[in-house]
């Protein structure tokens, strides 16, 4: 009897360790879960304040720059036949915002080209830290600003090429990124402007069938949004350019976690959690899968990481 009483007892504490250790298994779920949700909360008013902030300090030698991706617009046809539906194509717009102190300038890039990779966004950042250079003679840097996402924006060959572009423009070039779900902007009211503008007149019976015709349309219709086209040439160009030098950019280690980064030489950038943050950031090894090396020469109490393979 007691053999037996002792046993029920063994299995009742077994049975209540088991829920402990589950209890405690939720509740270490439930702490991380609220810790991230802190962090992102805390990046999403940090780059929401460094953002209005920078806002107000620009000048024709300092340039804040807001870019993104608009939705691709359909090129359909007043009229059109039903089976035209399975067959029409796409044209992708890259959109940007320039805040440069009294003067502001509104860009709407469009190509028939809608994969929006690493070599479409290259060509369209040229084309318009280009033109920014030819209105603004003085320009000395240009703070980027967009959304995360990764297969546009948050990924390791923007961080090379934006190394790159520092160098041949001759420019400090840095990179913000908003909190997840928090990178809408006056680009996205570009983006709707220029194609509900373009959308009314093909309503008319206007032909669009191509980035060329889109930009012509456009043109007609405004004069207060910088309009070009990104011909698959261009694109073409800079992937023979860029390729090599991607293929050597060597794989980011938590990409996600950076919202701010700065272009210190050719093959070096300065990683932080948040623009205005003062702690360095923690992911020194393998960040490149190289060493991270503190740079004396810039800024002694900063984390540096070298990018491409030495």
């Amino acid at each position: 009897m007691k053999a037996k009483n002792r046993e029920r007892m063994q299995n009742f504490r077994s049975k209540l360790s088991d829920f402990q250790r589950e209890q405690y298994r939720n509740h270490d779920a439930a702490a991380r879960k609220r810790a991230r949700a802190a962090s992102k909360h805390q990046s999403k008013r940090a780059q929401s304040s460094l953002f209005e902030e920078l806002k107000e300090s620009t000048d024709d030698k300092k340039v804040l720059l807001q870019v993104d991706y608009t939705e691709n617009f359909t090129m359909d046809q007043q009229d059109a036949i039903q089976s035209a539906y399975w067959n029409t194509r796409m044209l992708s717009i890259f959109t940007a915002h320039a805040w440069c102190g009294a003067n502001n300038y509104s860009f709407a890039l469009v190509s028939d080209n809608v994969t929006h990779d690493k070599y479409c966004v290259a060509v369209c950042l040229n084309n318009i830290i280009t033109k920014l250079k030819q209105y603004l003679p003085d320009l000395e840097e240009i703070v980027f600003f967009s959304d995360g996402a990764a297969s546009q924006f948050k990924q390791r060959y923007l961080l090379q090429n934006m190394t790159r572009m520092m160098v041949e423009h001759t420019l400090k070039l840095s990179w913000n990124f908003f909190a997840t779900s928090h990178g809408k902007g006056v680009v996205d009211a570009i983006g709707g402007m220029v194609k509900r503008m373009v959308w009314q007149e093909i309503m008319t019976k206007k032909q669009c069938r191509s980035a060329t015709d889109f930009v012509c349309i456009a043109k007609t219709k405004t004069n207060t949004i910088i309009l070009d086209e990104i011909s698959q040439t261009e694109i073409d160009v800079a992937k023979l350019r860029l390729e090599q030098l991607f293929m050597a950019t060597k794989s980011v280690k938590d990409t996600q976690k950076l919202h701010s980064v700065i272009a210190i030489r050719s093959d070096v950038i300065e990683c932080r959690i948040y623009g205005d943050s003062t702690s360095k950031w923690t992911v020194v090894s393998g960040f490149y899968s190289l060493k991270a090396k503190k740079c004396t020469i810039f800024c002694p109490t900063r984390i540096c990481i070298s990018i491409s393979e030495k």
